[in-house]
């Protein structure tokens, strides 16, 4: 009996060992950073993807640290998983400034949204010489970088994942009327003078997160782009995912970004949130799967994917 468990574990554990084989770590020089990333290769494929994270402290895998909490959902590690699993390889990389893309020259006041993108073009340049389909699929705020970064580069599609539809300055302000009215009638006004270019010193502390002095610049920047306006620059399919349980991107927001391209698909996955899972949409039971890292992807969200790169141009 000992001798036939044993070999139950082995062929158990066979189908682990050709993805750990499979997955290589990577660095990169983008403007004197190093960047790090994970490559889930499969054999004999010439299709990539590049997964981009969202805002704030969030690292390759989907994970955000808040505060000195990390949520961790692996939401794009999943992603990337399925990916392999599908014969398809996968590029996830920290953020400049995130987990091992994080040194000491990096100062947080220096940052502006740009360099991200410049970030992620610098990846597809790496791509390129391996692979000769690039699709890029930026999630959350990664959706605008995704499409910026398309437009300098020689990619093939690109997918969006609870992407940004409506401009940041407007997505930023329809959050912060969400928020008590003491809240709103404070923070609206230094919005407003951020958009203008104007640096703002006296910030309130239930205001830090947002607004704090370091990172207005890269605010500035980043509420300068509106991502309708951008993705109809771009003449490459793209496909638009979005949730019916998402408490951060609209369903209207996704219809928005998708009526900028008319070679874009739009897919609402109904009970799919933020975080790419199933999902209530009542706000506390939400927010738990954000630190769900064992709870799957939302069923329904992989095969449109991999049908939608899989499909010729």
């Amino acid at each position: 009996m000992k001798r036939l468990i044993k070999i139950l574990t082995f062929l158990l554990l066979l189908p682990f060992t050709s993805a750990i084989l499979a997955q290589e770590e990577v660095t990169i020089n983008s403007n004197n950073i190093n960047l790090s990333g994970t490559l889930l290769n499969p054999k004999n494929t010439k299709t990539v993807v590049l997964l981009i994270s969202g805002s704030g402290n969030t690292d390759r895998n989907g994970n955000s640290l808040v505060g000195t909490t990390l949520l961790e959902n692996n939401s794009l590690k999943m992603v990337a998983e399925a990916l392999f699993e599908k014969n398809i390889a996968s590029l996830r990389y920290d953020k400049r400034g995130i987990g091992k893309s994080n040194t000491t020259s990096i100062k947080e006041e220096t940052l502006t949204f740009d360099m991200f993108v410049n970030d992620a073009i610098a990846w597809v340049h790496f791509l390129s010489e391996r692979y000769s389909k690039i699709i890029i699929a930026g999630h959350s705020q990664g959706g605008l970088v995704a499409i910026l970064a398309a437009q300098k580069t020689n990619v093939t599609k690109i997918i969006t994942l609870a992407g940004l539809g409506d401009s940041a300055y407007n997505t930023l302000k329809t959050q912060l009327q969400n928020q008590p009215k003491f809240v709103t009638d404070t923070a609206l006004p230094i919005l407003d003078k951020i958009k203008a270019g104007q640096k703002v010193d006296s910030i309130p502390p239930y205001l830090m997160s947002v607004f704090r002095p370091q990172i207005q610049n890269y605010l500035q920047s980043f509420l300068s782009y509106d991502p309708k306006s951008e993705i109809e620059k771009l003449s490459i399919p793209a496909l638009i995912v979005q949730g019916t349980t998402d408490i951060q991107i609209s369903v209207e927001n996704a219809k928005t970004l998708a009526e900028g391209n008319e070679k874009a698909e739009l897919l609402i996955i109904e009970g799919m949130n933020h975080v790419l899972k199933d999902a209530e949409s009542d706000r506390t039971k939400n927010l738990k799967t954000y630190s769900n890292p064992d709870l799957p992807l939302h069923p329904s969200l992989m095969p449109p994917i991999i049908a939608f790169i899989e499909k010729a141009s």
